[in-house]
């Protein structure tokens, strides 16, 4: 099991030790092209990539959610309330018949699904293999 050890007392610099090797990890560094990879800032370097998603600019949005945060409250209190209203409100009403609306709904979710997953599952089994489980759950996913 990897050991995960901070480096200073910045947030932006990590050190991973794993069978008496270090790397360092500098989060300062924006994700970059190298050698025709694209590259974060942990060094990780993906087996492949869309042209979307090495444009898509994660410290803008990261940026935006920390500041923020609090719309998610908002969204998700008023999402909850809509879920307990709209059962009030349809309790006295007759049921819609949708079994066709929900059956087009789940195949189109299954696909989506399965796009997602043949998207990410290849990549996950890199990283778990090639860079462990505290490289995968700690850095992997930093900007």
């Amino acid at each position: 099991m990897e050991n995960l050890h901070k480096y200073s007392w910045s947030d932006a610099m990590f050190k991973l030790t794993q069978d008496n090797k270090t790397i360092i990890y500098d989060l300062t560094l924006p994700p970059r092209q190298e050698n025709g990879h694209y590259v974060t800032s942990t060094n990780y370097t993906y087996g492949f990539t869309f042209n979307f998603e090495e444009e898509f600019e994660v410290t803008d949005y990261t940026g935006w959610m920390r500041v923020n945060w609090w719309h998610s409250i908002i969204w998700i209190s008023l999402y909850v309330s809509f879920i307990f209203a709209g059962q009030k409100y349809m309790s006295e009403r007759t049921k819609f018949e949708l079994r066709g609306l929900l059956s087009v709904w789940n195949v189109i979710l299954a696909v989506f699904s399965t796009f997602g997953a043949l998207r990410t599952v290849p990549e996950m089994i890199h990283l778990l293999y090639n860079y462990g489980l505290g490289f995968t759950v700690c850095f992997a996913g930093k900007p």
